[in-house]
């Protein structure tokens, strides 16, 4: 098969905004059927999707039933909602009750695609949650399927993000196939500097008033970049470098910032130096737009995003990166296209 000639269908699970529905669809996939809880990402989704007219499945997935797709999609794709295992949140695991892992593999029993991929968060593999990751791949298993799960760096694929995701492919009659980085050491495109996208002197979008001010008592690294030498988690974003990860949390002192007066190494270095903290606002300080940090996940700029200002910075931030979602789905592709190729040999 053609990569991009949607020979393949697809249903998405836990859908969010369409990150990883905008991937699938670069990658040959066509996004039949969308499942999503949030009111507000789903009208986004809707949005993104005009042209494809996806069935879009509002509410609670443990209560939908998935059996009325067994044979009309090839592939099911998604990301089960990744508070209870993410570093960033209370780390609650299968008694939070935002665990949609269940509720994944129970559609997939009911479907049985050929191929399935889920996303989450690289935390799932580390720890007392790694013992939910291999209860998950042992239940996958059981369904016949060949399992493999990698953590994949977003960067490597394009992205201007220091941001990794947890996938784990299954392959009914075949074997998975990963992506290979095209971006990064050993490559012929270096990683995406976020320079190249963003402007802190010209914002996209209505700007965000969220101040930025110096940290009373400042948390030193070896990069300018990294520490906490200012309020909040939101860090200021290296223009020759990497944007930080970004946080369902943005929107107030947790969005990353733009350092247009070029402040922060020479203040870095004050610190070092054993100069004293200093205090009020970062002169030429700027916290990123919903429009920049949707541009930094890969959405296109006329996104239109519903809700509030902190839904529609959620919903970018649970987002998967569209060029990271389209190369993890292009393996999935490959996949199932060897597999059919097996099949009609």
């Amino acid at each position: 098969m053609t990569i991009g000639s949607a020979q393949y269908s697809a249903i998405d699970l836990f859908a969010g905004a369409g990150g990883l529905s905008l991937g699938a669809g670069r990658a040959g996939l066509r996004v039949v059927a969308a499942a999503e809880f949030d009111a507000d990402a789903l009208a986004t989704f809707a949005g993104l999707h005009a042209d494809d007219s996806p069935e879009l499945l509002e509410g609670d997935i443990n209560r939908r039933s998935f059996e009325r797709f067994h044979g009309e999609v090839d592939v099911v794709i998604g990301g089960p909602p990744c508070q209870p295992y993410s570093h960033g949140g209370l780390r609650m695991g299968v008694t939070d009750s935002r665990d949609g892992i269940p509720a994944f593999i129970r559609a997939v029993e009911e479907i049985r695609p050929k191929a399935f991929l889920m996303e989450n968060v690289p935390g799932l593999a580390v720890g007392s949650a790694r013992k939910v990751l291999d209860q998950t791949v042992a239940a996958m298993r059981e369904l016949g399927y060949v399992v493999e799960h990698r953590v994949l760096r977003a960067a490597d694929f394009g992205v201007s993000q220091r941001r990794q995701r947890l996938f784990i492919q299954g392959v009914l009659d075949g074997l998975p196939h990963w992506p290979r980085p095209t971006h990064g050491e050993g490559t012929q495109s270096p990683w995406v500097a976020a320079a190249s996208l963003l402007d802190p002197i010209n914002p996209i979008g209505e700007p965000n008033l969220s101040s930025v001010t110096y940290a009373r008592t400042p948390d030193l690294r070896p990069s300018p970049w990294d520490g906490h030498l200012f309020n909040g988690g939101g860090r200021p974003i290296n223009p020759d470098g990497l944007a930080p990860t970004l946080l369902a949390s943005m929107g107030g002192n947790k969005t990353p910032w733009l350092d247009a007066a070029e402040l922060v190494p020479a203040y870095h270095a004050h610190l070092r130096s054993g100069g004293k903290p200093h205090s009020g606002p970062v002169e030429g300080a700027r916290r990123i737009t919903v429009q920049e940090a949707a541009l930094l996940q890969g959405f296109p700029v006329e996104t239109e995003w519903f809700g509030r200002r902190s839904s529609q910075y959620r919903q970018i931030g649970n987002a998967v990166p569209v060029a990271l979602a389209a190369a993890a789905v292009q393996g999935l592709v490959t996949a199932v296209s060897v597999q059919n190729d097996s099949v009609a040999a």
